[in-house]
């Protein structure tokens, strides 16, 4: 299903100028105007009225978002207007924040920026957003106004996570020195640092013309804040010294509300790079992928290539998983952010960039196999779709497909793909024993897998397109995860359009709304068209 065919079905009562006004708001730069006087919008487990009143929050452009569960086909009555609802929920931007100029980075071939976002906790008042020209703004989460800026000097903003209580706002750094900051959210102001770069090793800021330079530099991939007020950092660093050696230092270290460094895993800096760590705060574990890219051999103690398990209390290690290299096509075993642990379930969960998918119980003993994007022979030519993100949601995993690619030990995984993975752009829920329960395919590139705080709405990004030039299929496609047995296409319950293709990182809110950042794209002519900004969507 195309982005652009699974739009909203406008029904009697609502207004297709409606729908379009808000979007082209999003693409001009401009806060999303309120409806037309007169029509309401149906979105989910909402109603957009553009008539002022009590009920609801006031929302940019003068609208108000009002909570009314609705059913297709129903007649609604809110403030004097009627409305008949859709057979699928609308989405609608809200309002939009410009995060400033990356026309040369996009015009030199680079990648979507980075972009942090996070809601406040509760009912998602403030929206923290770090941004990839090292900005931290605070951001009203109904009306977009900025209420507060803050520019951390030659960094890029890596994490943005909050307190549980909402009142000290956590910011990562990606620069030389790799500070973690403890702020007061009103002020933006430090509460205080820790410097990542005493543990991992700090290195010189690249040069200005090096378009992926910062990402050698130390940071935090992952902070996540435990019920008792704890913090957990995955301090990691990847980077060529200066005798042109590739090193690698990484450290997980569970830091006090105050700042304190409580403990350490290991003791001494690994070897390796420690990427996005998974709580599972109930069962007291973590889970975090290892990978290498460090000369020399491999430490003969870690999973490279896989997933270490640790025990939050005391970071004793739980279990290692890891799988040898796909070959002949792939030089090493990979795993991004496609990983997630439970003790309730008993179960660890593995994606890999070669297109493979792994569960074991945490012993580590194989509950399923997966060769979902695994490569095929298209001619000649190996062709597969790795798995990037996923995630465990009760007793399934869901994990998306990338589109088609190149293994990169092939002869020439430059060139474009003669044909389509069959298991391309894919959102899959599966069993624990690796029996498909849904899939949805359609054409978007996806882009990340967010769960919502209600543990059932799943959001999925679409973002830049390599192989052409389409913009209508940009944007969120939100899913309902649980409920009744229903298909891929059933779940899908809105999509959301966007003016540029989205970054991989974005926010849900409890009621719903949903923080996107979207980056320009080169034009046919080779202009720079677009913005880098901020999108909050209902």
């Amino acid at each position: 299903m195309a982005l652009a065919r699974a739009a909203a079905v406008p029904s009697p009562g609502s207004s297709s100028t409606a729908m379009l006004l808000l979007l082209l708001a999003a693409c001009s730069g401009s806060p999303a105007p309120a409806p037309p006087a007169g029509e309401l919008v149906f979105l989910r487990g909402a109603v957009l009225s553009p008539v002022a009143g009590q009920e609801g929050r006031p929302v940019a452009g003068g609208g108000r978002l009002i909570p009314r569960d609705w059913s297709p086909g129903e007649t609604v009555r809110i403030d004097g207007l009627t409305g008949t609802a859709p057979v699928r929920a609308e989405c609608v931007p809200l309002f939009h924040v410009d995060l400033g100029d990356v026309a040369r980075l996009i015009a030199m071939g680079g990648e979507a920026p980075n972009t942090a976002l996070a809601f406040s906790p509760g009912e998602g008042d403030r929206l923290a957003v770090g941004s990839y020209l090292g900005d931290l703004l605070m951001v009203d989460g109904w009306t977009g106004e900025v209420l507060g800026r803050r520019h951390l000097a030659e960094t890029m903003v890596k994490q943005v996570a909050w307190s549980a209580d909402g009142g000290t706002l956590y910011v990562a750094e990606q620069s030389p020195d790799a500070l973690v900051h403890a702020l007061d959210p009103a002020t933006l102001e430090d509460r205080w640092t820790l410097r990542l770069a005493d543990f991992v090793e700090p290195s010189p800021a690249p040069p200005g013309d090096d378009l992926y330079g910062v990402y050698s530099l130390p940071a935090a991939y992952g902070l996540a804040v435990l019920p008792g007020g704890d913090l957990i950092v995955a301090a990691s660093h990847s980077w060529v010294d200066g005798d042109g050696v590739h090193r690698n230092r990484s450290q997980i270290l569970r830091v006090s509300p105050s700042g304190a460094v409580r403990d350490r895993w290991p003791e001494r800096p690994a070897d390796a790079t420690f990427l996005h760590p998974r709580v599972d705060a109930e069962g007291g574990l973590l889970a975090f992928a290892v990978n290498r890219s460090a000369d020399g051999p491999a430490p003969a103690d870690l999973p490279i290539g896989g997933v270490q398990v640790l025990d939050l209390d005391g970071l004793e290690p739980v279990v290692a998983v890891h799988t040898e290299r796909l070959a002949p096509w792939f030089t090493e075993a990979f795993v991004w952010e496609a990983l997630d642990v439970s003790r309730a379930q008993d179960a660890l969960f593995l994606g890999f960039g070669d297109g493979r998918v792994r569960i074991t119980d945490l012993r580590g003993v194989e509950r399923a196999a997966l060769n979902t994007g695994a490569p095929v022979m298209a001619g000649d030519m190996p062709i597969h779709a790795s798995v990037g993100w996923g995630r465990i949601l009760g007793d399934q995993v869901l994990f998306t497909t990338s589109s088609t690619l190149i293994p990169y030990g092939a002869a020439s995984p430059e060139l474009r793909p003669p044909s389509a993975h069959p298991a391309e752009n894919t959102v899959w829920a599966v069993g624990l024993d690796g029996q498909t329960v849904w899939s949805w395919s359609g054409e978007p590139v996806l882009q990340g897998l967010t769960v919502a705080p209600d543990g059932r709405t799943v959001v999925v990004g679409s973002g830049r397109r390599p192989a052409d030039d389409r913009r209508d299929l940009y944007g969120a496609l939100v899913f309902d995860a649980g409920g009744e047995d229903r298909s891929g296409d059933d779940r899908l319950v809105t999509v959301c359009s966007t003016a540029g293709p989205v970054f991989f990182r974005h926010a849900v809110s409890a009621d719903g709304r949903i923080a996107v950042s979207e980056s320009p794209v080169m034009g046919a002519d080779g202009a720079v068209q677009g913005a880098y900004q901020v999108t909050v969507l209902r």
